[in-house]
């Protein structure tokens, strides 16, 4: 019976994951941690996958599918023993394979064998709340995505858990955190930016395209990435995301004839501008 129940939990579960294909891949330093000591690498590795997987972020939006990509560089196993440790130092890698990257250093996650986490955000445990904090996040991303603005409560969530960590004591790192979310939700422009092309994308792939309609989108699109210059240069957040679609942009500019919003490209995104170059006549 025991067995059937966690069975039953575990699929329910999963019809409401928000994230589909989940890939960690890990490294580690060869000097500080043994071969025959991985192992412990790989559960922990299999515990945040189960994790993501099985736990509710959103029960209003259960289809979201959001491929995650997770990337752990393992730096040291502290033991207390022989086969005894509780923690685990590393840096992280987390995207979700287009758009939303993220790096962090300095990282330690309390961790011993038989170790468990609890999906629980009222309540800061430093592996769960991590993790929440990152699965919100492309949440967040995600919806903007679908509809003006519709990622903002999830933002919020990210805040709400930066406040719970800080009030727990954990305020070295988690103010970092809760400035970068912070500034993330309150960059509207770079928000707008982000729904308006995605909104071209889907014109792009509908049965009926209107040109009008298209061109004007694209540029506002444009102007919304100039108001993001505007007030804050090049910002991190924004470059990212145009290096994430420099060429499908550059080819919708180019369709649509927009050669003005291609030379601004070519000045903003220097990274890319090679691209923009073999647009422009």
């Amino acid at each position: 019976m025991m067995i059937k129940s966690i069975l039953f939990i575990f699929l329910f579960s999963n019809l409401y994951s928000q994230f589909g294909d989940i890939d960690i891949t890990y490294e580690y330093n060869s000097r500080l941690i043994k071969d025959n000591k991985t192992y412990i690498l790989e559960e922990f590795n299999e515990l945040i996958k189960n994790y993501l997987k099985i736990s509710t972020f959103s029960s209003e939006n259960n289809d979201l599918n959001i491929p995650l990509k997770i990337h752990i560089i393992y730096e040291k196993i502290h033991f207390t023993g022989e086969n005894d440790f509780n923690k685990l130092s590393c840096q992280l890698f987390l995207t979700n394979k287009s758009d939303q990257y993220y790096y962090v250093k300095n990282i330690n996650f309390p961790y011993f064998k038989g170790k468990t986490i609890y999906h629980n955000p009222t309540f800061f445990d430093p592996i769960s709340s991590f993790f929440d904090y990152y699965a919100y996040l492309f949440i967040a991303g995600e919806l903007d995505s679908y509809e003006l603005f519709l990622g903002g409560s999830y933002y919020q969530k990210c805040i709400d858990i930066c406040n719970i960590a800080i009030d727990s004591g954990y305020s070295s790192t988690w103010s970092n955190f809760e400035d970068s979310i912070k500034n993330l939700k309150n960059n509207e422009d770079l928000r707008l930016a982000r729904y308006n092309f995605y909104y071209c994308l889907d014109m792009i792939n509908s049965e009926k395209i209107d040109i009008d309609d298209l061109k004007s989108t694209m540029k506002t699109f444009i102007n919304n990435i100039k108001s993001v210059y505007d007030k804050f240069g090049y910002d991190k957040n924004t470059l990212k995301f145009i290096n994430a679609y420099h060429i499908e942009i550059a080819d919708l500019l180019n369709m649509l004839e927009l050669e003005d919003e291609l030379l601004f490209l070519l000045n903003f995104d220097s990274k890319n501008k090679n691209i923009y170059e073999s647009y422009i006549k």
